[in-house]
């Protein structure tokens, strides 16, 4: 293990000797925090009453949303752990993944992700550069959260036109929300997996000074190595055909390159998706019955090969359209230790390409519970961040880029109003963004973004009425000393309900018209998009993309089968979407030179792509099912079903299928849990993908089986929580549709993870 990871667990394992000594002179049910909570981590099965969301301005349970939203936390969320975001939620009903690699995974919701997808920690944006290249991760590492929620469809009310795909919004105490009893709680997290030979530990202590005052404290460190795989890293299709799948939004791109031999002979592991990373954060909360307010600095950094030497010879393409609401100055940045060191073959090979990447963070959360004439209480929250991340090929910088930013939003809620309650609320995010290098295929520019928004519900009878209308302005001035810029003025309205039809059955429907404004990577990117092996072309004249969404949900809240149906149909007008030329851009020095598609050098060139815009729609259903075979007051037994699948279309294009949409998916599951025994099984089937963009490559069907279980501990005030959880356990070759590199990257073979969660 590198020094810096050595001295991490060090410190971690002191702090927690510290904490259980502190702990153990109460042993009071109130004095044990989250131990008291680990008890229930879903020791039943889901009871929609029971779980409670926080994707609207008035926390919801799952059953008084209209939208489809899901929720992960407690023991699903310990067992489904990951390197990535990503990949921890790509098991969810309408969600994949990018799956560039361990390293970088960015949720996908029915066909949409990039900058149609929001990624927010505590409804605030992540402020890094994941919208901008698959290649690039999301500032957030899983261990240390406490639930994640989905919502699944459009959330652009809220959280402007990003989130027209729909909004993950990851949740954390790093700003404490109670003063908690006991001197000192907290958690420890041991992880280790065979399929990486991951190492990882997180340590959470919370605390109370007086009445009022509550602190936080948190670190977590992960280190893995190359990951293995049941075969060959380059799928069979592309070995026989000879060439890599380079599929760049609505075609990929089929070269011969004689640098990937590593690749082409991988087998039994990927070389360069190695990961080292950490960092932690500390908060304090002052919190009493009228008044709540708090800040914390948080700190990340990773270090991560980019499989497939991607900015040499990389899988082409980005999710469907590319705004980002980026910007940025030259700013520093604290310094970081990474101890990069080559103690192994899985962290050393030649020419790899790795991101070393840093974000500083800042946030301030206000919360007034009191009544103001028609207004019953406010909150405010402000993130403020600072990343940055630097490319490196053959161990030099090649590339930076950095993003400097902030977003803020206030929320004012309102007493009833001729039986309506709701909120009012405003948001103002404005972001620095910055490429040096040679990947600096995006000019320098500030983004900034001034909304308002109402939110209301209105009870009617059985059903609940919830509309809601939002105004935006975004406004990207370029920083080259061209003085360009473009202001979008954007208008989105949603309206919905939820009927009870009777005591066990719920319908829900939603409807949502939403507008986003391009980004400056659609309309002012000029140059090699090495990571995606494209040269992009933006266009400054690109109009507001328009989507049309409907939702219609059927839920059974309680008996002896529990669920949800959903339909959905999500029409764009000005999809925004990067259309080849025709010509390939090839490297002479330091200039580019445009060929067209039959020049004898045109396989080492890059494909040139213009941005340009058309009409599509999404159409799909999501179904889960839970069967609750058996339940006591000692143990239950729960049968769980669940498929999904969406369609997307480019209706100018002669009803030509859209790249990288995720094929049907089809989930089987058994649950059985006996007091502090839990243990399940789970096979999910995905289907082959057959429905390709022209000249995109299919992907085959395949099964992966799963195991999983738990026992729980309680020895006085500590708490003692061992899982265990065995994946693909047939070894079998799986490709992920929706990945870039899906022709030479799958996903990881047999493996075994051992976790264990200690709280007191």
């Amino acid at each position: 293990m590198p020094p810096t990871r050595t001295r991490l667990l060090s410190v971690a394992l002191a702090l927690t000797a510290f904490s259980h000594a502190a702990t153990a002179q109460s042993s009071s049910p109130a004095a044990r925090g989250p131990a008291s909570d680990a008890a229930g981590l879903d020791a039943e099965p889901l009871h929609l009453e029971r779980v409670v969301v926080s994707t609207a301005p008035y926390a919801r349970t799952l059953g008084e949303v209209a939208q489809p939203v899901s929720l992960l936390d407690g023991r699903r969320l310990a067992l489904r752990q990951s390197t990535s975001l990503g990949e921890m939620l790509s098991a969810e009903p309408g969600v994949s993944s990018t799956y560039f690699g361990p390293g970088a995974s960015r949720p996908v919701v029915r066909g949409l992700g990039g900058d149609r997808l929001k990624v927010l920690e505590n409804h605030i944006g992540t402020i890094d550069a994941s919208t901008t290249s698959p290649d690039h991760a999301v500032s957030l590492d899983p261990l240390l959260f406490d639930r994640v929620e989905i919502v699944r469809g459009p959330a652009a009310l809220l959280y402007g036109g990003n989130a027209v795909g729909g909004v993950v919004n990851v949740i954390t105490d790093r700003i404490p929300e109670r003063v908690p009893d006991a001197l000192v709680t907290g958690r420890v997290i041991p992880r280790t997996e065979s399929a990486n030979r991951e190492a990882s530990g997180g340590l959470a202590l919370d605390g109370g000074l007086g009445d009022h005052l509550a602190w936080h404290l948190d670190g977590f460190m992960r280190d893995t190595r190359d990951i293995k795989i049941p075969g060959y890293a380059e799928s069979a299709r592309a070995r026989a055909a000879g060439h890599h799948d380079h599929d760049h939004d609505d075609h990929d791109h089929d070269h011969d390159h004689a640098d990937a031999d590593e690749e082409e002979e991988a087998y039994g592991r990927v070389p360069n998706t190695a990961i080292e990373s950490d960092g932690g954060s500390v908060g304090l909360a002052w919190i009493s019955d009228e008044l709540k307010i708090g800040a914390a600095w948080s700190g990340f950094n990773s270090f991560y090969g980019v499989p497939g030497h991607a900015h040499s010879h990389g899988d082409g393409g980005h999710d469907h359209g590319h705004g980002h609401d980026h910007g940025h100055d030259d700013h520093g940045h604290d310094d970081h230790d990474h101890d990069h060191g080559d103690d192994d073959a899985d962290h050393a090979h030649g020419d790899d390409v790795k991101i070393d990447l840093v974000q500083r963070r800042f946030d301030l959360q206000a919360e007034i519970n009191r009544e103001f004439g028609l207004l019953r209480g406010a909150r405010f929250k402000l993130g403020v961040a600072d990343y940055r991340h630097q490319e490196l090929a053959d161990g030099q910088v090649d590339t930076v880029f950095k993003n400097r930013g902030h977003d803020a939003r206030l929320e004012l809620l309102h007493n009833p109003i001729a039986g309506a309650t709701g909120a009012v609320g405003g948001q103002l995010s404005r972001s620095h963004f910055e490429a040096i290098g040679d990947e600096a295929f995006v000019p320098p520019s500030r983004t900034t973004n001034h909304a308002a928004f109402i939110y209301e519900e209105l009870p009617v009878g059985p059903a609940t009425l919830q509309l809601g209308g939002r105004f935006e302005s975004q406004k990207i001035s370029v920083r080259d000393g061209t003085g360009r810029s473009r202001r979008d003025d954007l208008v989105s309205l949603s309206a919905g309900g939820l009927w009870r039809l009777g005591e066990d059955w719920s319908l829900g429907l939603s409807l949502a018209r939403s507008e986003r404004g391009p980004g400056v990577q659609e309309r002012y990117a000029n140059g090699p998009h090495i990571g995606t092996r494209a040269y992009e072309i933006g266009d400054a004249n690109l109009g507001i993309e328009t989507s049309t969404a409907l939702d219609l949900t059927l839920r059974r809240r309680t008996g002896r089968v529990t669920g949800a149906l959903t339909g959905f149909i999500n029409r764009f007008d000005g999809y925004v979407f990067e259309a080849p030329t025709g010509q390939v851009a090839i490297a002479h020095g330091d200039h580019f030179h445009f060929e067209d598609l039959s020049h004898p050098d045109a396989d080492s060139g890059l494909t040139v792509y213009r941005f340009a815009q058309t009409d599509a729609r999404f159409l799909g259903l999501e179904a889960e099912l839970a069967i609750h075979l058996y339940e006591s007051t000692q143990s239950r037994l729960d049968l769980h079903l669940a498929t999904d699948a969406v369609r997307g279309k480019n209706l100018q294009a002669g009803g030509s299928d859209l790249p990288r949409i995720t094929p049907r998916r089809h989930k089987v599951g058994l649950d059985w849990a006996r007091g502090p025994f839990a243990l399940g099984t789970e096979l999910q089937y995905v289907d082959a993908q057959h429905r390709t963009a022209p000249n995109e490559l299919p992907t085959d069907s395949y099964a992966l089986l799963s195991v999983y279980g738990s026992y729980q501990l309680s020895l006085g005030p500590t708490t003692w929580e061992l899982f265990a959880r065995g994946t693909n356990l047939t070894n079998e070759e799986a490709r992920v549709h929706t990945s870039f590199l899906k022709e030479i990257l799958p996903l990881p073979g047999r493996s075994l993870s051992l976790g264990l969660r200690m709280s007191f």
